[in-house]
């Protein structure tokens, strides 16, 4: 079997392995306290567990092992950027779990993180040798771990979204040669789908800031690999369709909080998912997310490998319309009762 065709075997690997590791952690959680306790800002009645970011981690490094084992799939080991910047996202999602961090103090580990990656876990030439590119990258991730750590606001969402969005970066791995490790994304789909089965709505477990943290740093790293090369218009509007749903809900939240003077930093009920589901209910908001994910997925895996521009500007032009008109109908629905 050709090679990038038998890393497939790590997605349900990966599934079977989230499966299995979730309910465990579920009672890890209980058992250590960590545990999400309800309050006016969130929808669940009762204290729901969250280490699901760790049962996606020990998904994804068992799926790793057992594919190497009983599959002989070649694994390249990760540059320790990617392990010391993983481990850094986790731990600081962990400690935010147990004692919400200060902001600065949270921002500080997302930069360090961030830094990790971008100089130490991948090898983008183009980025490292130009300061601007260099400061818009780690400024990038860090964005990235924020969208991702603030999409996750309701049941589903997230454990839906990683998948999709890890799919499309196999889709430009398989399709168009990008050098995007395929186990990583292969690992994210099936890991990501499994915790899903635990986190559908109504949600038996939580992903917490760590799950959030770690996952958005793991999108972070294929989006830095796929970038590997000459930056074409066509390999950056990609990406930024592959990842335009995260990224689109931090920036409305972030405009909608400006425009109410209420500080961005302090969590509240006016995500776009939060507004979904006050009109359609946790499914029906779940159900238009993944929509609009897969299209914009669908759009990004098509442009990259386009030599033309005029398709790539009017793709990425139809995405960034439908999105502000997106935008301004959830702006009409009030995020509270």
């Amino acid at each position: 079997m050709n090679e990038p065709f038998r890393y497939l075997i790590v997605a349900p690997l990966a599934f079977a392995a989230a499966l299995v590791l979730t309910p465990i952690f579920v009672r890890v959680a209980r058992s250590t306290g960590y545990l999400d306790h309800p309050d006016p800002r969130k929808s669940h009645a009762e204290p729901t567990p969250l280490l699901g970011g760790v049962a996606v981690a020990f998904a994804l490094l068992l799926a790793a092992v057992l594919a190497r084992g009983f599959f002989s799939v070649s694994l390249a080991v990760p540059r320790p950027g990617f392990f010391i910047g993983a481990a850094l996202s986790l731990g600081m999602g962990l400690l935010d779990d147990r004692r919400p961090m200060p902001p600065l103090g949270k921002l500080a580990g997302q930069l360090a993180a961030a830094l990790c990656l971008v100089l130490w876990g991948t090898e983008v030439e183009w980025i490292r040798a130009n300061p601007l590119a260099l400061a818009a990258a780690i400024l990038g991730v860090t964005a990235l771990l924020n969208a991702i750590n603030f999409l996750d606001a309701m049941d589903g969402i997230v454990g839906a979204v990683v998948p999709i969005t890890a799919a499309g970066f196999v889709a430009i791995g398989l399709l168009h040669g990008a050098p995007v490790d395929l186990i990583l994304a292969w690992g994210l789909v099936g890991a990501g789908a499994g915790f899903l089965v635990y986190n559908a709505p109504p949600a038996r477990i939580f992903l917490g800031d760590a799950g959030s943290h770690l996952l958005g740093f793991a999108l972070a790293a294929l989006a830095l690999q796929a970038l590997q090369g000459p930056p074409t218009i066509s390999r950056l509007s990609a990406v930024a369709l592959l990842l335009s749903y995260p990224l689109f809900d931090v920036i409305f939240v972030i405009v909608v909080r400006i425009v109410g003077r209420r500080p961005v930093y302090v969590g509240g009920v006016d995500h776009t998912t939060h507004r979904l589901g006050r009109r359609y209910g946790k499914w029906g908001a779940l159900g238009i997310v993944v929509v609009a994910v897969t299209l914009n997925v669908c759009l990004g895996a098509w442009i990259w490998g386009l030599s033309d521009p005029q398709p790539v500007i009017a793709a990425v032009l139809i995405s960034g319309l439908g999105y502000a008109i997106f935008g301004a109908y959830l702006g009409r629905i009030r995020p509270t009762p």
